[in-house]
């Protein structure tokens, strides 16, 4: 909505964009649906100068597959009358606006662009299906900018300022936001509705400077036509690159790759000329078609290597995201002392492995080991020696199974567990004394250049056909009785169950 101060300068105004008698009967015949051709034909014969360029529209072209047009009334039913009140619209407002009250504006731009936005219009109206619109649309875009006209007559000396600021048209409209609260494309939809015409053309006007959508109804579709044709227009009046880049940008509404943008673009360029003439406008400076073609080429060229970079910096970022789960992974199940896998993963394993081993009937084996008289190191030289004792325990442990398919982790303390997937109790007790020599053979860790020796007491258990488990954690038991049976004989050695003692503990 207009704010007051304006709307009653609009209204009092001598010096608005005004149409002539005809044009305003040929308006009002056109809304009045018991009115019939023969009637516009009739009004427009009162005005020679229009009706020659009625006549030569309909020869232009536009129609080169029809036979000429050699009066008004072939004229009228070959254009259509929306498009013949387009013309009369049109010619007459650029005949007005050739006045003094127009200095200072850029009445060539102007209409280049006016005229630009008109046949674009039209065209991607025909290209979404939307012909019983495109007549329509083209006077509604060939009007968007009127109430820039309407502002300059009626406030010219606060508005030309505006008009050498904006270096674009959607900063022209920012510009008229701050200092009328309302833009041109406002005033043109209150203009056109003095006029009397159709309440659509004025409301697509209001919005012709709006935000393109992804359009889910016909009414939506032409709204993105004229808002379209503005930035299409724009960019043609600035050159190939700026073209290009607009056509590339307005695929996701329209569907249109840029080959076929280009084609329609070139086949109104060849249009422009005799249209132009009907309007009496002077044309914009041609396009190159061979450029055109070559900016959209590197721009999507452009395009593609952004996109390449962007799926590397996606991939990078889903790599990074990766380790970053794996790191977090890792800390869940990973004892943060030794490094090892820590109690939690271990009996997660063991379950899988235990019921692996039920259902398959391999063999399992599981080594309990618990370091002898640690207690001792801690008491006697301090927790400090006591964690390397258990991190070196924990590396020459990761390194004896790294070529084996085993898991081996801290169960908790200074106790440690091995598992054995696919090995029966002498291939486990075999593993457990090559593990038990290098222990006792290997200072884990040192005192003021004394070396620290330390044992271990090993148990294990076993799944087997002579000695079945219902559950892991009698297998876990069997192990630990095992280990606490080699610590009660002094340690340092391997007990495996069933061991008559560790069957009795």
């Amino acid at each position: 909505m207009l704010p007051y101060a304006l709307r009653q300068s609009l209204e009092n105004c001598t010096q608005l964009p005004s149409l002539p008698t005809v044009v305003l009967r040929v308006i009002e015949l056109a809304r009045d649906p018991d009115a019939c051709i023969r009637d516009i034909v009739t009004t427009i014969g009162s005005d020679p100068a229009l009706a020659v360029r009625l006549l030569s529209l309909a020869n232009t072209v536009y129609y080169a597959n029809h036979t000429p047009v050699e009066d008004l009334q072939q004229a009228v039913n070959r254009i259509g009358i929306e498009r013949t009140l387009s013309l009369a619209l049109g010619c007459s407002l650029v005949s007005a606006s050739d006045n003094e009250s127009a200095q200072g504006l850029n009445l060539e731009h102007y209409w280049q662009r006016s005229l630009l936005c008109a046949l674009n219009a039209r065209s991607l109206a025909e290209s979404l299906g939307l012909e019983a619109e495109s007549g329509v649309l083209f006077t509604a875009s060939l009007l968007q900018d009127i109430g820039m006209l309407a502002i300059h007559a009626v406030d010219g000396e606060q508005y030309q300022p505006l008009l050498d600021q904006a270096d674009h048209h959607r900063a022209l409209v920012a510009l008229e936001t701050r200092t009328y609260e309302t833009d041109h494309a406002e005033v043109g939809g209150w203009l056109t509705e003095q006029w009397q015409l159709s309440a659509r053309t004025s409301q697509w006007i209001r919005h012709s400077h709006g935000s393109l959508i992804k359009p889910e109804s016909r009414e939506q579709k032409a709204q993105n036509c004229i808002i379209a044709a503005g930035l299409l227009a724009d960019a043609w009046l600035s050159g190939e690159a700026a073209l290009s880049e607009t056509m590339a940008s307005l695929e996701p509404y329209f569907g249109l790759e840029s080959a076929e943008m280009i084609a329609k673009i070139m086949t109104l360029q060849e249009q422009l000329p005799a249209v132009a003439t009907l309007y009496n406008i002077s044309l914009p400076e041609r396009l190159d078609p061979n450029q055109l073609m070559f900016e959209a080429k590197l721009l999507l060229a452009e395009r593609n290597a952004r996109l390449q970079q962007d799926v590397i910096r996606q991939q990078q970022e889903i790599e990074a995201l990766r380790r970053q789960q794996e790191l977090l992974s890792r800390q869940v199940h990973t004892d943060a002392l030794t490094r090892l896998d820590n109690r939690l993963h271990l009996e997660r394993c063991l379950k899988t492995l235990f019921e692996r081993a039920g259902k398959t009937s391999r063999p399992l084996s599981v080594i309990f080991i618990d370091l002898d008289r640690f207690k001792e190191i801690n008491d006697g030289y301090g927790h400090n020696v006591g964690d390397e004792v258990l991190k070196r325990f924990a590396d020459i442990l990761r390194e004896s199974v790294k070529e084996h398919d085993f898991h081996a982790g801290r169960y908790g303390g200074e106790e440690f567990l091995v598992l054995l997937p696919d090995q029966p109790a002498d291939e486990a007790q075999r593993f457990a004394e090559l593990l038990r020599c290098r222990v006792g053979a290997e200072p884990l860790a040192h005192v003021l250049g004394t070396p620290i020796l330390v044992t271990a007491s090993y148990g294990i258990a076993a799944v087997a056909c002579d000695t079945p488990f219902d559950h892991m954690t009698e297998l876990l038991e069997a192990a630990d009785r095992s280990m606490y049976q080699s610590k009660h004989e002094g340690g340092d050695r391997i007990t495996v169950f069933p061991s008559l003692a560790a069957s009795l503990n």
